[in-house]
């Protein structure tokens, strides 16, 4: 035990007492730290400038911006969606993962070299979608409806397909779509 002189008295210092104070101190930190992290503590030099929001819908996280590369045109009904092309590896990669919204008049056309039977999946995907698979003459050979996002089930086309048409969950029940369609774009 040690003992030193604080203001005239002698005190005490036991690996107990010091125990104690670094969880205290420990206990403290965290406490602060939490306090900031959480906003309540707010160090900003303007205060007038808002403490933001714990919440991802406030940060720049709206995932990625529509595109408009063209327009697609269904022939039975001359309905028309404005299209973003996915005709590369990381655009079909990608393809509408991390979007958050997307209006129902627009739609994403994956554009492959062959045609062959696919597959596609919900990961990532935070929109429920229709996907239309077509075949090389741009007729729709199968249409997987209301698909779950984020599942990581398989989606098949059925038959083979060089093309695929993701639109909104609903949109071919709202618009009359249906397999044996045509579209051109």
């Amino acid at each position: 035990m040690k003992r030193y002189a604080e203001f005239g008295k002698f005190t005490e210092i036991n690996s107990n007492n010091v125990k104690k104070i670094v969880v205290i101190i420990l206990v403290i930190i965290l406490i602060f730290g939490g306090l900031i992290s959480t906003g309540v503590l707010n160090f900003s030099k303007n205060l007038d400038e808002p403490i933001a929001e714990n919440s991802t819908d406030n940060l720049a996280v709206k995932g990625p911006q529509f595109k408009q590369e063209g327009e697609l045109t269904f022939l039975k009904n001359q309905e028309k969606l404005t299209i973003e092309i996915a005709d590369n590896e990381a655009e079909t990669t990608q393809g509408l993962m991390y979007r958050r919204t997307m209006p129902d008049s627009c739609g994403m056309v994956f554009i492959f070299m062959d045609s062959q039977p696919r597959s596609f999946w919900m990961k990532n995907t935070y929109l429920p979608l229709d996907i239309l698979f077509l075949d090389e003459s741009k007729k729709i050979v199968t249409i997987q409806a209301n698909r779950t996002p984020f599942s990581e089930e398989a989606i098949p086309s059925f038959e083979n397909a060089k093309y695929v048409l993701e639109v909104n969950a609903g949109y071919c029940k709202r618009k009359g779509v249906e397999k044996g369609d045509v579209v051109k774009w």
